[in-house]
């Protein structure tokens, strides 16, 4: 805990995480306010599918374009420009908001353009640390930003709905936008050192080959991009789609059940994301990793054979504490093992794993329900066979046994 004080008054650290919290509280409200205009107003919700997929898409297929321009450029730069483009956007909503020519078509093309500032944003702003924070902190510092914003994502939504059942959209929009202007100027003011590249003037493909050469190349940055790749493909769809189902007929629930299981998941993770702060671990990480995403496996398991509301609840708090057990430290090694020109290459490439084998996950697990296959055997099954790969890997290799 002694380290706490001297990170929090890095007066670098401190802008990028007040313009990371603005930034998440602001883009959560603005989310649930542009899906209940989708369902409540446009009387859409069939199409509500469209504008997720419109902004999955270019987030995954650009990541790596948006991990070699984090290489080129000052990573605050492309943070603020990011942001800022997402104010305009909002601002432009309240315009057409105000001429009634806002439709389903328009947020769908707006979503495409969030989803591509995401891909450059999301690169940036996990490189943009190792320049601003001591290697010792950048653990707690990680653990800050995930606690933090985590607790944005959850009481965005709150407030969203209290806005909206107080004032208009486009008074929403514009509150929004307003906010993320905020986050702007906090980056405007982010001091970081130049950016350093290996190979001047080399083209973006080669760039981004050499990247992918470079993580392979690397054995803790290999094993990462596998074990998230199994944890994703493994997870996700299960998790995404199979606690809905839970709620619904394992607990003949309704959607305040749900929302005390979704609540509970995000209390896990603030609860894990202070715990790492005031506790963050410096020896075996990489294997603490394979352990916690075994268990989450066990847990998901557990999950689909549960019939009480405080036992999912339960179980649910254990997934998110889970969740971000794992991720600080991933984003720590990252941090740590990778050379500082290439680490928004390895940032977008390690997400490109993880998040561009959910949508897969999602069309099995669509699959086999299709198939009249039940949630109690697809669950335990992804989530057993995670368990057992993860292990697997663990005790074949030295460096996820041995690296710090």
């Amino acid at each position: 805990m002694t380290e706490a004080p001297a990170l929090l008054r890095n007066r670098n650290f401190l802008l990028i995480w007040l313009a990371s919290v603005i930034g998440n509280f602001a883009l959560a409200i603005a989310m649930l306010a542009e899906t209940w205009y989708v369902v409540n107003h446009l009387g859409a919700k069939e199409k509500l599918g469209l504008v997720m997929i419109a902004g999955s898409v270019p987030r995954i297929a650009l990541m790596a374009v948006g991990g070699v321009v984090a290489d080129r450029m000052k990573r605050g730069r492309i943070i603020a420009v990011s942001l800022a483009v997402r104010v305009a956007l909002l601002f432009a909503l309240v315009a057409l908001l105000a001429g009634d020519l806002l439709n389903i078509w328009v947020l769908t093309g707006f979503a495409f353009l969030y989803g591509s500032l995401d891909a450059f944003f999301w690169p940036a702003s996990g490189a943009v640390l190792p320049g601003i924070v001591r290697e010792t902190d950048l653990t707690r510092a990680n653990s800050i930003m995930l606690t933090t914003n985590q607790i944005g994502l959850v009481f965005g939504p709150v407030v969203g709905g209290a806005l909206l059942a107080l004032l208009s959209y486009e008074w929403v929009f514009a509150i929004t936008g307003c906010l993320l202007a905020v986050g702007v100027v906090a980056v405007l003011f982010l001091q970081e050192p130049a950016v350093v590249r290996a190979r001047q003037g080399a083209h973006m493909l080669t760039e981004l080959k050499d990247g992918l050469t470079y993580a392979l190349n690397q054995p803790v940055l290999r094993a990462l991009m596998i074990i998230y790749a199994i944890a994703n493909l493994l997870f996700m769809g299960p998790l995404g789609l199979g606690i809905p189902i839970v709620a619904n007929d394992n607990l003949a629930g309704n959607a305040a059940t749900l929302s005390f299981m979704q609540s509970a998941f995000a209390a896990g993770m603030v609860t894990g994301g202070l715990l790492l702060t005031i506790y963050p671990p410096v020896k075996k990480r990489l294997l603490m990793i394979v352990v916690v995403i075994a268990l989450e496996g066990v847990v998901l398991s557990l999950q689909s054979h549960s019939y009480w509301l405080y036992v999912s609840v339960a179980l649910q708090f254990l997934l998110g504490f889970g969740v971000v057990s794992n991720n600080v430290p991933m984003m720590s090694l990252i941090q740590q093992y990778t050379d500082r020109d290439k680490i928004g290459r390895v940032m977008s490439l390690n997400n490109m794993a993880s998040m561009g084998l959910s949508p897969i996950s999602y069309a099995l697990v669509t699959g086999m329900l299709s198939l009249h296959i039940g949630i109690g055997w697809i669950m335990p099954l992804f989530g057993m066979t995670m368990a057992v790969l993860v292990l697997a890997m663990a005790a074949r290799s030295w460096t996820i046994r041995h690296i710090d």
